[in-house]
């Protein structure tokens, strides 16, 4: 009886790891399209864009942490967004834009620019 409780025990432990190994694995989130930035794996992509005035920007959440897309002069600043979620913001007036993620402000990854012509 013991010995099929361990059994029982082991298997489960078994199946919870393999599962947690797959869901950890990291899925090929695809190409952003035209003014479309992924937030992924720690890292912005594109971390530079050029656009036009009156382009409206979307920043997309393809990671499974949460991440924001925040400006350094405070212009836009997605708050939370969690995996899949979208934030979108029109720039209106000419000008550089640099951004970053809130939550991980110190990796020189998480940073990116918009340029606004």
């Amino acid at each position: 009886m013991k010995k099929t409780v361990l059994i029982a025990f082991d298997l489960v432990w078994f199946v919870f790891i393999i599962t947690l190994i797959f869901s950890c694995k990291k899925t090929n989130p695809g190409t952003p399209g035209k003014n479309e930035i992924f937030l992924q794996y720690k890292t912005f992509n594109p971390t530079q864009l050029s656009i036009q005035k009156g382009t409206m920007v979307t920043f997309i959440n393809k990671d499974n942490a949460n991440h924001t897309a925040t400006s350094t002069n405070k212009l836009f600043d997605s708050g939370k967004l969690e995996s899949g979620v979208s934030y979108s913001y029109t720039f209106s007036n000419a000008g550089t834009y640099y951004f970053y993620c809130n939550y991980h402000s110190s990796s020189s990854q998480e940073q990116g620019v918009i340029i606004v012509q």
